[in-house]
């Protein structure tokens, strides 16, 4: 099952960087769909991108941006890789 979601998220990311210089705005929907397929079916793809928020505070302000503004099934997946509060 894994593999099938993996091929799913290869796909929309291939036709994402196709479509990304179209007028038609595909493009970047289908890589953030494809990110979020692999975020949610790999633990590890989670912790990198959760070290990542925590390094850098403008990447982790677009995805808490993203977050607010996407449909509660995706916010819950990318929730995931909010960086943990220390301390």
């Amino acid at each position: 099952m894994k593999l099938l979601f993996w091929t799913l998220a290869l796909v929309l990311i291939a036709l994402g960087l196709a479509t990304v210089w179209l007028p038609i705005p595909t493009g970047v929907p289908l890589l953030a769909l494809g990110m979020i397929v692999i975020i949610a079916t790999s633990r590890q793809a989670a912790r990198a991108l959760r070290n990542r928020r925590r390094r850098v505070p403008r990447l982790n302000s677009l995805f808490t941006w993203l977050e607010d503004r996407s449909p509660m099934r995706f916010a819950r997946i990318l929730k995931r890789t909010r960086p943990r509060k220390s301390g």
